[in-house]
């Protein structure tokens, strides 16, 4: 089995009612948190290939030890950048631990569906909506970067809806792991439609750039509930179909996904000055 099985007791404290996700290098649990009688959610580290004897997490095969230990502690560092970020739009760590042979992390549990599954059961947002939506997300992502990091992995199925329209971004999936042992081959951790095309080389680290590529391709995700076609298929020639949604919407999709990223937005605030400027 995968995922540890329901009821297993975390730090003595975390008991594991319900399997949520799983990533390119975590699983995430629905836990109660028995201190204090509420929900969390716990990710472990549990990157693809590896096993379990007992509760315990193995190496993929073929992956040294050592190798598989560093990137345990590396998994922590994600942790670290949850602390630092203090904005409501960003979730809040709780916690942070190593046991079983892994690493995890305790976040606020979110109740609430993701961005992906609220616009699958919706369809499609309106103009005013979509923009009204994509400036909180964005918000949140420049709060991240004003701390100094990146997301890395920002896709529909990471941002988390609270109480309505409330956003929360989570998982940042290649922020503090960003070499090539979990970006390739069977360890892939690359979002396929919303990664901008050069973190699918060997020696690509996520940066500003990539993110403000995958904050365009949320944004084509909320007016058309569709994923967007992958950067290696455009490179080749595919085109972006962008349908009817306005003039300002269809510039923002075009230039945040732009394949080169020097014709890119060069920040988050310049996408959002772009967004609110009557005149782009």
């Amino acid at each position: 089995m995968e995922y540890l099985p329901y009821g297993t007791l975390l730090k003595k404290r975390y008991r594991i009612v319900f399997f949520l996700g799983r990533g390119g290098f975590g699983i995430t649990y629905l836990c109660v948190d028995n201190a204090k009688s509420k929900n969390t959610a716990v990710k472990e580290f549990f990157p693809k290939g590896a096993r379990r004897e007992g509760l315990n997490v193995l190496p993929p095969e073929g992956i040294e030890p050592e190798q598989y230990y560093e990137k345990v502690k590396r998994f922590l560092v994600e942790a670290e950048i949850l602390e630092k970020v203090n904005d409501h739009r960003v979730v809040r760590l709780l916690d942070s631990f190593e046991e079983n042979n892994t690493a995890y992390y305790v976040m606020e549990y979110v109740e609430g569906p993701t961005l992906q599954q609220f616009i699958r059961d919706r369809g499609p947002l309106g103009t005013k909506e979509a923009l009204d939506l994509i400036r909180e997300i964005a918000l949140g992502l420049k709060a991240i970067h004003e701390y100094g990091f990146v997301h890395g992995d920002l896709k529909p199925s990471n941002i988390l809806l609270k109480s309505g329209m409330f956003v929360r971004i989570a998982d940042f999936g290649a922020s503090g792991i960003k070499d090539s042992f979990f970006r390739l081959g069977e360890h892939n951790v690359v979002s396929l439609n919303y990664s901008a095309p050069e973190l699918f080389t060997s020696q690509a680290v996520p940066n500003v750039q990539t993110d403000i590529y995958s904050l365009g391709g949320v944004l084509y995700f909320l007016v058309t509930g569709e994923s967007p076609v992958p950067a290696t298929q455009r490179a080749k020639g595919k085109e972006l179909m962008i349908p009817d949604v306005g003039r300002k919407i269809k510039k923002l999709i075009l230039k945040a996904m732009a394949l080169s990223p020097e014709k890119r937005f060069y920040s988050v605030d310049s996408f959002l000055k772009a967004l609110d400027s009557f005149f782009f």
